[in-house]
């Protein structure tokens, strides 16, 4: 399958989502409110989002679905999608400019770009799956989550020819570039799958979260 760009439909940022990847609880004051405005202007003219993504049968892909966690999320599933996106490596030199610039600044630059990534995902999960009207489908589960080991990243990227259609790299310690990059698998079936909530599962910043450090969730 080809990739595609939803860019046209980014264009406003989930502030709400992007505080709590900051900590905050509830919405900040009017500075803070300020400071969101201008690095959410910089990082809409930054980026541009693109994803790609292939339907594999879940027999031929028995051995990149190592660990329990991936097996019970792909139960009684025939059908799986392999799927990558990117903010693209702009998003990486504007969050690294806002660094440079202000603490402050830089971390909110980079928890609204992770919130973006979301938002952004989840228009190109929507549009793929509009090619499955029939099918019963699972959300997205990625590397890094359980015991599903981040090392497939790899393959995952090697069997969407990522680096060619999109641009993300891998490096050595199965990190993506850009940064704000994400692969995952979807589920299809021919009968209804157990959808459970989300959670810190499902999050990008399930394996650097504040929250969790804490001993709590953000939502």
């Amino acid at each position: 399958m080809s990739e595609l760009n939803l860019h046209h439909n980014l264009n406003a940022i989930d502030r709400e989502q992007a505080f709590r990847y900051m900590g905050f609880h509830e919405s900040p004051g009017q500075a803070f409110q300020e400071l969101a405005d201008t690095c959410e202007q910089k990082l809409l003219q930054a980026i541009r989002p693109k994803y790609t993504w292939k339907l594999f049968a879940k027999k031929d892909l028995e051995f990149l679905l190592t660990g329990q966690d991936i097996q019970k999320h792909l139960k009684n599933c025939n059908n799986v999608i392999l799927f990558c996106a990117t903010l693209s490596q702009n998003v990486d030199t504007c969050i690294r400019l806002a660094q440079t610039a202000d603490v402050l600044a830089g971390m909110m630059t980079d928890a609204m770009a992770s919130a973006l990534t979301e938002q952004f995902c989840d228009l190109a999960e929507s549009e793929i799956l509009r090619n499955f009207p029939d099918d019963y489908t699972t959300f997205r589960f990625s590397p890094g989550y359980g015991d599903f080991p981040l090392s497939v990243q790899s393959d995952i990227l090697s069997l969407l020819q990522a680096q060619k259609t999109t641009g993300i790299c891998l490096t050595e310690s199965n990190l993506m570039t850009p940064r704000k990059s994400v692969t995952a698998i979807i589920g299809l079936s021919d009968q209804p799958v157990e959808k459970k909530r989300k959670g810190c599962t499902a999050c990008n910043l399930s394996q650097n979260c504040p929250y969790r450090v804490k001993g709590v969730h953000c939502n």
